[in-house]
């Protein structure tokens, strides 16, 4: 399950140390959330920029399949999560619409919805394209919503501005979804952005993490909207599953929460970890959650 691919690529999205280690890509991307100002504008394409697909990875998981396409210039990972039945979460579709498309009708998969771990635009970009072409509900957090369309969420020629869509399902902590065979739940894990959140299947032991997460490192919060703070108290949500739950990220390899804790730097910073507190206790502690189908 953990066979994966390195992407060798510098990622806008996430600390590489504890100081922060931009690459020319990164530095482009703050440029369009405004963080910074008068720099080149990137050369033009040799190809259609929006259909880079730097790669594919299928995983089983129980009774799932997870498909993996990594995306765009920002080499994003957009996720195919299936039921035995075909039926499918589309989670961050960052670019390369065509190709998701396409990939989506070859191995018959039917759209239960489209889902987001966050807006930012290497995750987002492909969203109104999908969306008109193979219709489903667009599932996202409620303070994602001011950035997602904005025009500041372009970075071009590689990431024209998403037109809107509309969200069906605004995404609350601990929310409960039955799509056919997809049973997951919603973590608010804030930080990188402040309506990120993580989707976890707890029957089988997986979670996609976007930009909360990654394997050795987590995302970055000099970035509009980003906040250290919130991050390192996200955080702690990892420490309350299950040590062998696989971890999918938004950009790099699959990892294991045991490893995270054993050697991600930022694991162990983390503020008053609940070790302690088991899963029901959490759950218990926290609001009903609203099933949805």
């Amino acid at each position: 399950m953990l066979i994966g691919r390195a992407i060798k690529v510098a990622f806008c999205c996430r600390f590489v140390t504890y100081g922060i280690r931009m690459s020319t890509l990164a530095s482009a991307l703050v440029l369009t959330c405004g963080a910074a100002a008068n720099a080149e504008p990137p050369p033009p394409p040799a190809a259609d920029a929006a259909e880079i697909v730097q790669g594919t990875n299928v995983y089983k998981c129980g009774t799932l399949t997870v498909h993996c396409l990594t995306v765009g210039k920002l080499a994003a990972n957009c996720y195919l999560v299936a039921d035995p039945n075909r039926k499918a979460l589309v989670i961050d579709p960052g670019a390369s619409p065509n190709c998701i498309r396409a990939y989506l009708t070859d191995q018959r998969l039917r759209v239960a919805a489209y889902v987001l771990t966050h807006s930012h635009l290497d995750h987002i970009s492909a969203l109104d394209e999908l969306v008109a072409a193979v219709p489903a509900e667009v599932a996202m957090h409620p303070e994602e919503n001011d950035w997602a369309f904005c025009e500041k969420n372009e970075w071009l020629p590689w990431y024209p501005r998403t037109k809107e869509v509309p969200i069906a399902r605004p995404l609350h902590h601990f929310q409960t979804f039955d799509d056919g065979g997809l049973h997951y739940n919603v973590l608010h894990t804030p930080g990188h952005s402040p309506g990120s959140v993580c989707i976890w299947f707890p029957q089988e032991k997986i979670v996609f993490t976007g930009d909360t997460l990654f394997a050795g490192t987590v995302g970055r919060t000099d970035l509009h909207r980003s906040s250290t703070t919130s991050l390192m108290r996200s955080l702690g949500v990892f420490w309350m599953l299950p040590p062998d739950t696989v971890l999918y990220p938004g950009h790099g390899r699959p990892t294991t929460v045991a490893t995270e804790l054993a050697n991600n730097p930022f694991m162990q910073d983390v503020p008053n970890p609940p070790k302690e507190k088991s899963r029901a206790e959490t759950e218990a502690s926290a609001p009903a959650p609203a099933l949805r189908k």
